[in-house]
């Protein structure tokens, strides 16, 4: 199992962010991702280190939503849907050599999985 902040953790951890989480969620598989209160958590957890890290508002929410998307499968709660869809195609550019591909954490089997990513 791991919790909410630990992923957020690991998945920000070659980047200057700091991310904190003032109350942690258990997620015992990725598909506990797709509870509709993750979405929020990782979006607003993400951008407030975002912020506080130098980049500008907008930056941030987008950067926090691209990656509460990635995670839980769950669309923008913003009107950035083009600065998400950016996102995803230099994500996936830089990650997979394709702009097209773009990988969705509550998709995978299991926790170990995160691993091959």
């Amino acid at each position: 199992m791991v919790t909410l902040g630990e992923l957020l953790r690991q998945l920000c951890a070659q980047t200057p962010l700091i991310v904190s989480l003032p109350d942690d969620l258990p997620l015992p598989q990725p598909d506990d991702l797709m509870h509709p209160d993750c979405h929020a958590r990782i979006g607003d957890t993400i951008a407030q280190a975002a912020l506080s890290s130098g980049l500008s508002f907008y930056g941030a929410c987008a950067f926090g939503e691209w990656l509460a998307g990635l995670c839980t499968g769950w669309s923008t709660r913003f009107a950035n849907e083009d600065a998400i869809l950016r996102l995803d195609d230099v994500f996936g550019q830089a990650t997979y050599g394709n702009p097209k591909e773009v990988i969705r954490l509550y998709l995978l089997p299991s926790w170990d999985a995160l691993t091959e990513h």
